[in-house]
């Protein structure tokens, strides 16, 4: 019994200790084994090479993000994939871009800070992408935003998800701490046309009238990733009222367990709901 209580209140710097990330070139080294083995495996012969690696690829990263190890996507990462994204068929450009940003969010901890890199990145990658593009930028500009909106109402979703979760942990969570994220979770549509606004400031031309556009209407029409936290505020009112204790005084290491327990519940929340839409997406193609 002592041994469960230690590992409930254990700093978050030590189960990162525990389970450190690894470096996208050990990822690399163990996907190619892996790929190896799969062709080896039937004597390597028949099969397909390319599928060898994308099969290696999502059971290797699968594992990783069980684990909590896999490595964190570069803001110069995300900025060159939603590039890319901008440049592919106009249809497919909000889902390629909604992914990209799940898969970055669930790297790590689904934090505010985590939040913000990842939505400027996404909005600068967006901005970079479209410029090019004339005329054609601003409607491809509009579906990655559009892409990047249904990815932060999914952030809200598991951000909600997992702060009902916490509001039955009484012993690890506290009312002031499920407040706290409750707050946090408020930001998410303010965060989402600030950074919208902001992209505008430093565009030109096409582009810039289209983020103008952009904010000016999730800020007076609202947003998918609005309308979800309103839905999520709404249901956690009660959550965060009555189901965690009182706790008048709190040590910053209790805050910051908690802070660490519920982005880490969060993100693996947000991982499933990443799958769903995925299966959704796979689905319509299919």
């Amino acid at each position: 019994m002592a041994k469960s209580t230690s590992a409930r209140t254990a700093p978050p710097e030590s189960i990162a200790q525990k389970n450190p990330p690894i470096t996208a070139e050990e990822r690399y080294r163990m996907i190619a084994e892996a790929a190896y083995f799969r062709a080896e495996k039937r004597g390597f012969t028949g099969g397909d090479l390319a599928e060898d690696w994308l099969e290696a690829e999502a059971g290797i990263d699968r594992m990783l993000r069980e684990q909590g190890r896999l490595p964190a996507m570069t803001p110069e990462e995300i900025e060159q994939r939603v590039q890319g994204a901008l440049a592919a068929d106009p249809a497919v450009i909000a889902a390629q871009v909604r992914a990209i940003t799940l898969d970055a969010l669930t790297r790590g901890h689904l934090d505010t800070d985590a939040l913000k890199r990842v939505t400027a990145a996404v909005v600068k990658g967006a901005r970079e992408g479209a410029a090019p593009l004339g005329e054609q930028g601003g409607q491809a500009l509009k579906e990655a935003m559009r892409g990047l909106d249904e990815a932060l109402a999914g952030a809200a979703e598991a951000a909600q998800l997992a702060i009902q979760e916490a509001a039955g942990r009484t012993g690890e969570f506290s009312r002031q701490g499920l407040k706290r994220a409750a707050d946090d979770l408020a930001t998410l549509q303010t965060l989402f046309v600030e950074t919208l606004q902001d992209a505008a400031q430093s565009a030109k031309g096409t582009v810039q009238t289209t983020f103008t556009e952009l904010a000016e209407h999730a800020r007076s029409s609202g947003s998918a990733v609005g309308q979800r936290v309103r839905i999520a505020l709404d249901q956690l009112t009660q959550a965060v009222s009555s189901g965690a204790r009182e706790q008048a005084q709190k040590g910053t290491e209790v805050v910051r367990h908690e802070v660490a327990l519920l982005a880490g519940l969060a993100a693996g929340v947000l991982e499933g709901i990443a799958a769903r839409l995925k299966s959704k997406d796979t689905d319509k193609d299919a």
